[in-house]
């Protein structure tokens, strides 16, 4: 199993939650990890190849898919799940350590 992992946060879509500059802990995903709402997780972006995003997990769709949000109260302040759709549960990278 890999060692956790630390990410800065880069912009704020996920304020209030979390600052630009915060750095954040994430574990690797591992077939035993539990995938649920309202966890915080660090995703490849579906439309653009080198970057990930941190977003918190609204909802799990029966397909298995997860539609991932900011916390950025303002709607236009992340582009999330909202713009490019819900994503596969490989596009995740690594979940917060709390």
């Amino acid at each position: 199993m890999s060692e956790p992992f630390q990410v800065r946060i880069k912009g704020d879509s996920m304020w209030p939650t979390f600052h630009d500059g915060d750095f954040l802990t994430f574990a690797p995903l591992n077939d035993s990890t539990q995938i649920e709402e309202g966890i915080v997780v660090l995703a490849q972006h579906p439309l653009k190849k080198d970057v990930l995003v941190v977003k918190r997990i609204q909802s799990v769709e029966s397909n298995g898919r997860l539609f991932l949000v900011g916390d950025q109260p303002d709607p236009l302040g992340s582009e999330d799940s909202h713009n490019f759709g819900s994503v596969h549960r490989s596009a995740i990278v690594g979940y917060l350590v709390q």
